[in-house]
C-alpha cells in the first residue's frame, strides 16, 4: 500500500506530461499531422525543413531570446545592485517599483507600447514629431528591437528577484579582505562578485532563454501583425490562422519538436545551476551585515535610472491604456480631448454578457486549476523527500516528470491536448474549460512542485517521526503537523498560480472553444478585431484584479518571512 501513492503518481504524472508530448511527437511523423491516422512519414519535417522560412524562424527566435537575455540579465542585474549593495535612498520605494511591473501583464504592456510608439498613431511619436519637426516617427514598436524592449522590461523584475538575493547574501568579509590587500572595485568585481555571482547569473540566464524560446505574449502582439514571427507566435498563426484547418497540425508538430529538444536541454542546464547555487552561500550568522558601497555623485543618476524603468515599464503603457478606454475613439492625448472622455468603453464591456462570461471562467478556471496544482506539488514535493519505500531512481523520475513543463511552452502544451482529446473521443472536454484546467495544471506544475519542495525541505523529518511514534497516520501527520508549517509558502504559491492563469494567453487561445473563452482570449479578440476602447477597458479591470491578487500573494510572501526567523 506505501508504493501505490508513488506510483499512481508517477502514472498520473506521465499521463500529463508524457502522453502530451509523445502525441506530439507521434504527430510529427503522420502525414495528416494526426497521431492515430494511419502511415508514418518525414512528410512534416521534409515540409518544415525544406522551407527557407523555417531557418529565418530559428534566427528570429534566436535574437529575440537572446536580446531579451542580455538586456533583462544587464538592466535587472544592475537594479538589483543599487538596491541591495548600494546606499540608495528609498529602497522600500524602489523595490516596489521593480517589482510592481508584474502586475501588468505582457500583453498588455505590449498593447500599451503599441499604443505609444507605433509608427503610424503611436502618442510618443506623433508627440515628437510635432514638437521636432521630424519627418518620419522615430521609433517603431512593430519590429524585433520593440520586442526586445518591451518583453526586457517584463523580464527584469524576475531578473531582479533571482539576483537580489544572492547580492544580499555576500559576506562583506570577502570585499573587506580584498580591500585591505589592495584590491580596487574592478579587481573585486572581476575576482570576488563574478565568481560568487556566477551561478545565479547563469542560472538567471538559462530561465530567461527558456521564456525568450517560449513566450507568446510580446511577440504574438508586436510581431504577428507585420508578419515578423518566432516559434510560438508561428504555432498559433498555423493554428488559427492558416487555411486548410488540420493540414497545418503536422507542420506545428515538427516545428515543436524540434525547438523542445533545445528547450529540454536548456531546462536541464537551469535545474543543475539552481541546484549548484547553493554551494555558493556565504551566509555566516548573526552578525552577517552586507556592505553598502557609497555612490556618491552617481546617486541622482542611480535614482533617475529607476526611475526611468517604472516610467517605462508601468507609468505610461498603464497611463496611455487607461486614456484609451476613457475615449469614445482612438484619439491622441490631448487637452481638446477631456472634455469628451467617457466611461462608455467600459459600460459595454460590463454590460456584455461574453465578458461576464470569460470573467467568470477565468475565475472558476484559475482557482480550481491553483488549487489542484498546489496539491499535486505538495504530493510530488512530499514523495520525492520524504517517500523512502520507493527507489532513489523512481522519486528522481518524479522530480522530473514534474520539473518538465518549465521547458514547455504554453503554445506547444496547448497544440498538444489538442491532439489527445480530439483524439480521445471518449473524454469529452475538447472545447471546454476543463481542458484548461488540465492545461494549466500541466504548465504551473514545475513552479508549484519547487515551492512545495523548498517549504518542505524546512521541516525537519523529526516532527514527523515524533507523530509517527506517538501513534499517528500518515495522513494525520500530513493534515496535523506539516500542512500547518507548509501553509505560508503553499498558499503564496496557490496565489500565483492564480495571479498567472487569470492572465495567461497562449494556451487559451489555442484551447479556445465557445463554451471556454477566458478575460486574456476575450482581450486579445477586441484587440486584434480592431476595438482598441473596448481591449483597453478590459485590460484596466484585469490590471485591477491583478493588483489584488499581488498585493495579497506579497503579504503572504512577508508573513512566511516572518515565520522564518
Amino acid at each position: 500500500m506505501a508504493r501505490l501513492p508513488g506510483w499512481a503518481l508517477l502514472a498520473l504524472l506521465a499521463y500529463m506530461v508524457v502522453v502530451p508530448l509523445g502525441l506530439l511527437l507521434v504527430a510529427s511523423f503522420k502525414p495528416t499531422g494526426l497521431p492515430f491516422d494511419p502511415g508514418f512519414s518525414l512528410e512534416q519535417f521534409q515540409i518544415v525543413y525544406g522551407d527557407i522560412a523555417f531557418y529565418k524562424l530559428v534566427w528570429q527566435t534566436a535574437i529575440f531570446a537572446v536580446g531579451c537575455t542580455v538586456c533583462a540579465l544587464v538592466v535587472g542585474g544592475l537594479l538589483a545592485w543599487l538596491v541591495e549593495r548600494t546606499d540608495l535612498p528609498m529602497k522600500g520605494s524602489a523595490r516596489v517599483m521593480i517589482a510592481l511591473p508584474m502586475v501588468l501583464p505582457p500583453f498588455l504592456l505590449a498593447m500599451g507600447w503599441a499604443l505609444l510608439a507605433s509608427s503610424r498613431t503611436g502618442v510618443l511619436n506623433r508627440m515628437l514629431v510635432d514638437t521636432l519637426g521630424l519627418e518620419s516617427a522615430p521609433f517603431n514598436i512593430y519590429s524585433m528591437g520593440g520586442m526586445i524592449f518591451v518583453e526586457t522590461l517584463a523580464l527584469v523584475p524576475s531578473v531582479y528577484l533571482i539576483l537580489c538575493s544572492a547580492f544580499r547574501n555576500m559576506d562583506p568579509a570577502l570585499e573587506e579582505a580584498a580591500m585591505t590587500s589592495g584590491a580596487r572595485w574592478p579587481q573585486m568585481i572581476w575576482r570576488i562578485f563574478i565568481p560568487l555571482l556566477s551561478p545565479a547569473i547563469l542560472a538567471a540566464a538559462a530561465y530567461l532563454l527558456i521564456v525568450g524560446f517560449l513566450v507568446f505574449d510580446v511577440p504574438g502582439t508586436l510581431g504577428m501583425p507585420v508578419g515578423l514571427f518566432v516559434v510560438s507566435s508561428r504555432i498559433v498563426y498555423l493554428a488559427t490562422d492558416q487555411s486548410g484547418g488540420t493540414s497545418a497540425y503536422g507542420q506545428i508538430a515538427a516545428i515543436a519538436v524540434s525547438f523542445l529538444i533545445l528547450l529540454l536541454g536548456l531546462a536541464w542546464g537551469y535545474r543543475r545551476l539552481t541546484r549548484q547555487a547553493n554551494r555558493f552561500i556565504t551566509v555566516t550568522g548573526k552578525g552577517f551585515r552586507p556592505r553598502e558601497l557609497k555612490l556618491g555623485a552617481l546617486k541622482p543618476l542611480a535614482i533617475f535610472f529607476v526611475l526611468t524603468y517604472f516610467l517605462l515599464a508601468v507609468v505610461l503603457p498603464l497611463a496611455i491604456l487607461i486614456w484609451t478606454s476613457l475615449t469614445p475613439y482612438l484619439a491622441p492625448v490631448s487637452m481638446e480631448m477631456l472634455g469628451q472622455l467617457t466611461l462608455s468603453q467600459h459600460k459595454a464591456v460590463f454590460t456584455n454578457t461574453r465578458v461576464g462570461g470569460a470573467a467568470w471562467t477565468s475565475t472558476w478556471v484559475s482557482l480550481l486549476a491553483a488549487t489542484l496544482v498546489v496539491a499535486l506539488a505538495l504530493f510530488v514535493a512530499w514523495t520525492v523527500l520524504r517517500n523512502r519505500s520507493l527507489s532513489q531512481r523512481t522519486r528522481g523520475l518524479i522530480d522530473t516528470l514534474s520539473f518538465m513543463p518549465l521547458a514547455i511552452p504554453g503554445t506547444m502544451i496547448g497544440m498538444a491536448l489538442v491532439y489527445v482529446y480530439l483524439t480521445l473521443v471518449f473524454l469529452p472536454i475538447y472545447g471546454t474549460a476543463w481542458i484548461l484546467v488540465i492545461a494549466y495544471v500541466t504548465v504551473y506544475l514545475s513552479f508549484a512542485s519547487r515551492a512545495a519542495s523548498a517549504s518542505l525541505i524546512q521541516v525537519h523529518p523529526e516532527l514527523e517521526e515524533a507523530a509517527r511514534t506517538c501513534g499517528a497516520s500518515t495522513s494525520a501527520t500530513l493534515r496535523r503537523i506539516v500542512l500547518p508549517l507548509l501553509l505560508p509558502g503553499l498558499a503564496g504559491a496557490w496565489i500565483w498560480v492564480v495571479a498567472h492563469v487569470m492572465r495567461e494567453l497562449s494556451t487559451a487561445l489555442l484551447l479556445q472553444g465557445d463554451s471556454n473563452v477566458t478575460v486574456a482570449v476575450q482581450l486579445w479578440s477586441y484587440w486584434s478585431g480592431g476595438e482598441p476602447g473596448k481591449a483597453a477597458a478590459v485590460g484596466v479591470w484585469l490590471v485591477v484584479a491583478m493588483t489584488v491578487i499581488t498585493v495579497i500573494w506579497q503579504r503572504l510572501a512577508a508573513r512566511r518571512e516572518e515565520v522564518r526567523s
